[in-house]
């Protein structure tokens, strides 16, 4: 599902900058283009994420403000969604700054000072359901969060004392948690539990869920609306991304089946189906691929909070992994460290023990493995495919038994290249494919040869050395390899080398 979700983005990514808004309707639409960004730079699409920033910059207003395709009215939610995709790009691409903190501004400036409630189109215009009434305003929440992480990079209390006001007149004024109200289609009812979660309301949210999952049906289809026989693709893939971030895995799994089989031979999904669908029945709008992404990416990640109990906090010393791991990264004292996809941070506390100087940084998928890194230690919580660290930061790189784990591998291994300082180390430990069947392993593990993963670091201009390393208090038998690669002092052409390049070394 997930690779042929994203040849459709590649597929209706405009040449002039921006995604459709839909199979049908190839114009830009800066509000979907903005909220892709975050989802791009969690498949390692870099570099697309960086077009559509780019664009988004070219068509910004000169008052900070953001339209709609085909029209020249501002929306709040939709210039909230830019903020959205420039938040998450900041920490890697500075320059976004100055145009995120006029995109902020304006929010504030259009906002009703007093109360903290967000403009809205006036009735019977763009968010008009007809005999249903207007889009819930609630959709508003789902600005927030954004503008919440925008005070904190940009050092601006002011947003964040608007997000405050704001959330509570949202909670106060209107039926964020109530799915049986006539406007609220699946897609706009998800917008609100997510940003409900994003800003840790946990209590309104499962309220929320618990309201929608007296509708699911047993083959996990949720009706587009309370009192309708059709759903909304779209909100199916938002609402399981949901499910799986409160752990309600059982009710997500149901819903990702569901989706999974309505997925088109295109990589897209119709905006609704069944009798008497009437949410772009006949397009795919492109902001369904994007929530059925991100539901493939949770499921991944609350797997691992789920089975958190079944990995070990610490690495005996004599552990061939550790004696590897200990002997590459070698003399390590006042340097930055990354342990990637460290689950609880058992090489990293190997490392602070050895080198209590240096600087290590933990960073997993799974928020629920983070809490048991040791004291002293940077967590961060990313997956391999995004990570949010200037290019060069880090002296060393680690990544065991968490390359497997990644699903898009070439995009992974050139993120952990990304990360790493010239003339730095990088280490992965995984399993070799030609053993594959000794273990249980999940549907998206990786196993790998020697030759594969040498030839991807190769083409990224590293100098490779592969070997057997014991494991468990076994001694090498082939099952654990080892790639030690070093990052040359002057980064060759190669590092830039192409997707589909990557994609044919493996």
């Amino acid at each position: 599902m997930l690779e042929s979700a994203v040849r459709w983005i590649q597929r209706y990514a405009l040449a002039e900058g921006g995604i459709a808004v839909s199979s049908q309707q190839r114009v830009a639409y800066p509000e979907v283009t903005g909220y892709y960004i975050p989802t791009l730079l969690g498949l390692g699409e870099r570099a697309l994420a960086q077009r559509f920033s780019d664009w988004l910059v070219a068509v910004q207003r000169s008052d900070g403000a953001f339209v709609g395709p085909g029209t020249d009215q501002a929306f709040a939610f939709d210039t909230g969604q830019v903020v959205r995709g420039w938040v998450a790009l900041l920490p890697t691409q500075p320059s976004v700054a100055e145009p995120l903190r006029r995109a902020c501004d304006w929010l504030l400036a259009a906002s009703d000072e007093s109360t903290g409630r967000l403009p809205v189109p006036p009735p019977g215009g763009a968010w008009s359901l007809g005999p249903r009434g207007e889009v819930s305003e609630a959709i508003h929440l789902y600005v927030l969060a954004p503008l919440r992480s925008a005070a904190e990079l940009l050092n601006e209390p002011r947003y964040g004392r608007f997000v405050t006001k704001s959330l509570d007149y949202y909670l106060r004024r209107t039926y964020c948690t109530r799915f049986e109200a006539p406007s609220h289609l699946t897609h706009f009812y998800a917008y609100m539990q997510e940003a409900l979660l994003e800003l840790g309301c946990d209590e309104e949210v499962r309220r929320g869920m618990a309201d929608i999952a007296r509708h699911q049906l047993p083959n996990g289809a949720i009706p587009a609306y309370s009192d309708v026989p059709w759903v909304c693709a779209t909100g199916v893939a938002q609402l399981a991304q949901v499910w799986f971030r409160i752990g309600e895995v059982a009710r997500a799994e149901r819903a990702m089946t569901f989706l999974a089989a309505l997925q088109n031979p295109s990589g897209g999904w119709f905006g609704s189906y069944g009798v008497g669908a009437a949410y772009f029945p006949d397009q795919e709008p492109s902001w369904g691929v994007k929530y059925a992404i991100e539901a493939e990416q949770c499921r991944i990640a609350s797997h691992f909070d789920a089975t958190v109990g079944e990995y070990r906090p610490e690495i005996a010393e004599q552990d061939g992994r550790a004696r590897a791991v200990l002997a590459h990264v070698g003399h390590a004292a006042g340097k930055r460290i990354l342990d990637a996809g460290a689950g609880k941070g058992r090489y990293a506390a190997l490392l602070q023990r050895h080198h209590p100087d240096a600087d290590i940084t933990a960073l997993d998928v799974s928020a629920e493995m983070l809490r048991h890194v040791p004291a002293g230690i940077h967590t961060v919580q990313n997956s391999l495919l995004d990570m949010p660290f200037p290019a060069g930061h880090f002296d060393a790189v680690l990544c065991v038994e968490a390359l497997e784990h990644a699903v898009r591998i070439p995009e992974a291994v050139r993120e952990l290249v990304r990360v790493l300082a010239p003339g730095g180390t990088l280490v992965i430990i995984d399993k070799n494919k030609q053993k594959l069947g000794a273990l249980a392993m999940p549907s998206w593990e990786r196993w790998f040869d020697a030759a594969e993963l040498t030839t991807l670091l190769d083409d990224l201009g590293l100098s490779t050395v592969t070997e057997y390393v014991g494991y468990d208090g076994h001694e090498a038998d082939g099952l654990f390899l080892c790639w030690t690669a070093r990052k040359p002092l002057r980064a060759a052409a190669s590092l830039n080398v192409s997707d589909s390049a990557a994609h044919a070394a493996l």
